[in-house]
């Protein structure tokens, strides 16, 4: 598939997702940013490892954006949680872009691995739920 193909596709399944497909895109996008920026770290080639940490930055930034304010404002304690996670995660991703360390970009990639798999878990239950059951009231994903 050419470069303009695989673009344009990509932008579609972007286009056409739901809230919850999307989230998990986020995240595959975030770990692989993260991946990369540690290759590039073992390669000494600071410029590329933080474009790769920024764009990392930047999805965390998104995905905090994302989060309902009124769930958070309510106090409810997914989205509090969620958003301390993001937001600690985001610090560990400047901190190991400033000390040119590793070890935060890993822990990182563990906790979003984590956050991933339950998303990707949330995503397929609504998928099952929606081919078993007629269109009715839908859940209020915030995360």
């Amino acid at each position: 598939m050419n470069r303009s193909a695989y673009k344009q596709y990509n932008q579609t399944k972007i286009k056409t997702a739901n809230k919850g497909k999307l989230i998990v895109m986020l995240y595959q996008a975030a770990l692989k940013a993260m991946k990369k920026a540690i290759l590039f770290l073992e390669k000494k080639d600071m410029e590329s490892k933080g474009q790769q940490l920024i764009k990392a930055q930047d999805i965390i930034l998104e995905l905090l954006y994302a989060l309902d304010p009124q769930m958070l404002e309510s106090g409810n304690e997914l989205a509090v949680n969620l958003q301390r996670l993001y937001l600690y995660s985001y610090r560990r991703l400047v901190h190991a872009n400033i000390n040119l360390d590793p070890e935060p970009i890993n822990e990182v990639i563990l906790l979003l691995n984590n956050l991933l798999e339950a998303w990707e878990k949330v995503v397929a239950s609504e998928a099952g739920r929606d081919m078993q059951a007629p269109a009715g009231p839908s859940m209020l994903v915030a995360g």
